[in-house]
């Protein structure tokens, strides 16, 4: 652990993210969640910040198909890739829903705030719900809108280095030492 108490794999990826820049991949991440015929499901989701040292926040709609998995299994494994250093972060943990999500709510724009109300995912669009639901004014929380919290429980960093690739592993259980691995 770093003195600060953060995980030393927290500089890294912190690194990586200022190298990034403004692109849009400092934000996506890949979360992977398994369906209840235990099949892989992997979305792209937006990083929206840390719970706590070890744990990602993601939004999602409560009608959302991932919620249906993480019901029955609640790990889940993300994948954060950065073109600039070429380093790609696999993070396997667990996923729970925060019961206070009103904090996070009210850090989202109005346009935002009404995308919530809309349809169910994966529905076809009714332009009419949608056009209604931009024009409110003081946009109450809705119920769709759920915060994850991503409890990390191991970090694998692939840097994809020449000539010889690099590869490094950090576990919870370990105190997260950094391991050099085999890539």
């Amino acid at each position: 652990m770093l003195e600060n108490n953060l995980p030393g794999w927290r500089q890294d990826l912190k690194s990586s993210r200022k190298k990034e820049g403004k692109s849009p991949s400092n934000r996506w991440i890949q979360l992977a969640t398994v369906d209840e015929k235990n099949e892989p499901r992997l979305r792209t989701v937006v990083f929206r910040g840390w719970h706590k040292d070890s744990s990602m926040i993601i939004f999602t709609d409560r009608r959302s198909k991932k919620i249906e998995h993480l019901k029955s299994n609640h790990n889940a494994e993300v994948l954060w890739f950065f073109l600039k250093t070429k380093s790609q972060y696999r993070f396997k943990g667990k996923i729970s829903e925060l019961s206070d999500s009103k904090n996070y709510w009210d850090t989202l724009s109005e346009k935002s705030k009404s995308s919530w109300f809309w349809g169910s995912p994966g529905e076809r669009i009714n332009p009419k719900v949608q056009s209604s639901c931009e024009k409110l004014s003081q946009i109450p929380k809705s119920e769709n809108f759920v915060v994850l919290n991503f409890e990390i429980d191991s970090v694998d960093l692939l840097k994809l280095e020449q000539p010889i690739h690099k590869r490094y592993l950090w576990e919870k259980i370990k105190g997260w030492e950094k391991i050099e691995i085999n890539p």
